[in-house]
């Protein structure tokens, strides 16, 4: 039995025409679209059509609407990837581990980019977590390299100066991040913590020599590292035996 399709409404055609007007227009990040009334008059339909279009694409994060001032165009950003890859994790159609087996291939050709492209001051930023990191570690505060761990991944993303590449890798990331943060203070030995603090230090050296060889050779031995302690404890959970390690990455 053939199903009813789904008819697209005038506010979704509005909608799609407001993004094309965006684009005709070269609006920018700020820019504050033309009001109801005169949306109305220009697309030949009525305000609440208008509105809800304006609504449609509020939800996308495309533009903000503030009373008093109308529909104002927003910047790009992560949010519906991020929302996208968590409903990945949450409905099953994705595993752990095929999300790190994607950030493997991003964020390997992220550190080659980072020790191409990083910046003088971004090195030392990433400088700064490292040595905070190590600290963090030597007190045994688990929370703080968790945070930082993120930080440092995140900074080398930025470094990249590539958005579309920053945006997917920071985006999963968020996806996995309490899954990490878990495998850090629940399952990480002290041994283990050592070694993920030594790899992150050659990744580390790496991007600030710029060399992008051994930034590559390092971050491929990290992920390979974390996938297998993911698979390691995938097939422990199995068997019942709950002492491994989940990713630190």
């Amino acid at each position: 039995m053939l199903t009813n399709l789904k008819r697209e409404t005038l506010s979704d055609q509005i909608a799609a025409r407001l993004m094309q007007h965006i684009v005709n227009e070269n609006l920018q990040p700020g820019d504050v679209l033309p009001s109801e009334h005169k949306l109305a008059d220009l697309f030949g339909v009525s305000r609440p059509v208008v509105r809800e279009a304006l609504r449609s694409l509020s939800a996308q994060g495309i533009v903000m609407v503030v009373s008093g001032k109308g529909a104002i165009v927003q910047p790009v950003d992560d949010q519906l990837l991020q929302i996208f890859f968590k409903r990945m994790l949450h409905t099953g159609q994705s595993s752990v581990i095929d999300l790190m087996a994607v950030r493997k291939q991003l964020e390997c050709y992220g550190a080659v980019l980072a020790a191409k492209k990083r910046l003088p001051e971004e090195a030392v930023e990433l400088q700064n977590t490292i040595e905070g990191m190590k600290k963090a570690l030597q007190s045994k505060n688990l929370d703080s390299y968790a945070e930082l761990d993120v930080t440092f991944h995140m900074q080398i993303a930025t470094a990249t100066h590539n958005e579309p590449l920053s945006f997917l890798i920071q985006s999963i990331r968020i996806a996995l991040k309490q899954i990490v943060m878990q495998g850090l203070q629940q399952w990480a030995t002290q041994e283990q913590l050592n070694r993920v603090q030594e790899v992150h230090e050659n990744i580390f050296t790496s991007i600030h020599n710029q060399n992008r060889d051994e930034a590559e050779k390092w971050m491929t031995i990290h992920f390979d590292e974390a996938i297998a302690n993911l698979v390691q404890d995938d097939e422990s959970n199995k068997s019942g035996d709950a002492n491994t390690m989940l990713p630190t990455t």
